[in-house]
């Protein structure tokens, strides 16, 4: 599936999402509400 990157202004608000974490868990976005800074790295998987 091909997605079409679009940009993002800063103070955007993120739609809620969940996703799997490198430990093997679900972890969403909504757990960090609160937070005062949050980064999201998103990684290609190299097979």
């Amino acid at each position: 599936m091909s997605v079409k990157p679009q940009a993002v202004r800063v103070g955007t608000i993120a739609p809620p999402f969940t996703l799997p974490s490198v430990q093997g868990t679900d972890r969403s976005l909504s757990e960090f509400a609160g937070s005062k800074h949050l980064l999201l790295v998103f990684l290609r998987h190299l097979g």
